[in-house]
């Protein structure tokens, strides 16, 4: 059930607002105790004043700890009256939905039944006035009953909607006071924080290491266009696992409430590539496959083109020699291409690897056997199975898409999903 203006859900709200507001104020007393302690060894680390009260190294560690004693107590007094503020303010809305909810609801379906009674009302006024040529005409007391009814049925809807449309701006006031005093709650905390200047480690660790993996995979992904098979595939891999662990670490910020729905959406984009490129590169060759295969084709052709054995002609004694050599000759020619390519041309092929199956096609191509059917067969086929114009521009497109989206999350200008950069853990609700 849900507010007719507000649109906010009818339910009673999470949390302990006692527990809340008792351990705000513990850590506002404790900050207090900070604060004293902090200037006890500020005087304690000046050494003209208490000579009598601790050597020189306990003089020195005592100065050494003022700053962060102090930086602590900031934080912890403001966090402290953050949580007694909105423990004060869960507290008030609590009570009055635990004292007003049974009536709110009671309300609306006084509301609804009287729409229902109105609609039934009318109905059967229109009913009676509705008289049909084997029926006998109402008589005036029906008739008048009939718009008593009526008359009565719309006082009831209106006392009904007015009693309700109180209970719900009530209601609604309540619930944005609550919602703006939790808001409030953690933008001051947030600003105790960043007052303090002590972050929590572990999350400030987590920020970094984010941080780090992006720029590590932009620079990977950029590697991965230069160098081909056989490293390209052990980059992929690594590629995927840096990946897998943004998607968990940012999965572990919004577990805490430290992170959106719109930033583990961002994350969970990272592995859109692996998956589309599995869909584009489907049936692509593999470059070890086609080595073998072109240096296969080549050497037939080799053999093809020997003359038979003839005793009549000393030539041709040394064909089954030369048969025997034929793989040689195509391990020769065709040599595998080198591991670096060029990186426009991975962008546009979908990956290094297709390049260096290009590479090797235009090694046949201008080979000496070149011309024979069977190598431009083998040519043809397999220069059909690689990226074309269209899916080209594919690849250009989605390499430049997902590692602009890597660049800004590093620069911290990644835009926010609408609709998802609102939602988040109520961490504390």
């Amino acid at each position: 059930m849900r507010s007719p203006v507000g649109g906010h859900e009818l339910r009673q709200l999470e949390g302990n607002a006692e527990k809340i507001w008792e351990r705000g104020d513990k850590w506002v007393k404790l900050s207090n105790v900070m604060e004293t302690t902090a200037t006890e060894l500020a005087a304690i680390g000046d050494s003209s004043v208490h000579k009598s009260k601790g050597t020189d190294k306990l003089a020195e560690m005592a100065a050494e700890s003022v700053d962060d004693l102090k930086k602590a107590a900031v934080r912890y007094d403001e966090t402290g009256r953050a949580l007694r503020k909105y423990g004060n303010a869960l507290d008030t809305a609590k009570t009055w939905l635990r004292n007003n909810m049974a009536d709110v609801e009671a309300a609306e379906l006084a509301y609804q039944s009287a729409i229902d009674a109105k609609a039934d009302a009318k109905s059967a006024q229109d009913s009676l006035e509705r008289v049909w040529v084997w029926e006998d005409d109402p008589t005036q007391t029906e008739l008048n009953a009939a718009r008593d009814a009526v008359a009565d049925a719309n006082g009831a809807l209106d006392s009904a909607e007015t009693k309700r449309d109180e209970l719900w701006t009530a209601f609604d006031q309540v619930f944005e006071k609550w919602s703006a005093a939790y808001d409030d709650a953690v933008e001051d905390i947030q600003k105790a924080m960043e007052s303090a200047k002590n972050n929590d480690g572990f999350w400030e660790f987590v920020d970094s290491a984010l941080n780090v993996i992006a720029i590590v995979m932009i620079v990977l992904s950029v590697i991965a266009l230069i160098i081909g098979a056989p490293l390209v595939g052990l980059l992929g891999m690594v590629l995927l696992g840096l990946t897998l662990l943004t998607v968990a670490l940012t999965a572990l910020k919004f577990a805490f409430g430290r992170a959106t729905l719109s930033d583990l959406a961002w994350s969970l984009v990272g592995l859109l590539p692996f998956g589309i490129g599995k869909i584009l590169s489907k049936g692509a060759p593999v470059l070890s496959t086609i080595i073998r295969s072109g240096r296969g084709t080549v050497t037939g052709a080799i053999r093809a083109g020997l003359p038979q054995v003839a005793l009549r002609r000393p030539t041709t004694w040394v064909s089954p020699l030369r048969s025997l050599v034929a793989p040689v000759r195509s391990w020769l020619a065709l040599p595998r291409p080198g591991m670096f390519v060029n990186p426009f041309r991975s962008l546009a092929m979908g990956g290094s690897e297709a390049v260096q199956v290009q590479n090797f096609l235009n090694t046949m191509r201008s080979s000496q056997w070149g011309s024979n059917p069977a190598v431009r067969d083998f040519i043809v086929r397999t220069t059909g199975t690689l990226p074309g114009r269209g899916e080209q521009i594919l690849n250009v497109g989605l390499w430049t898409s997902f590692t602009a989206n890597d660049a800004l999350g590093v620069a911290g200008l990644q835009p926010d999903i609408p609709v998802l950069e609102d939602i988040q853990v109520p961490w504390g609700r």
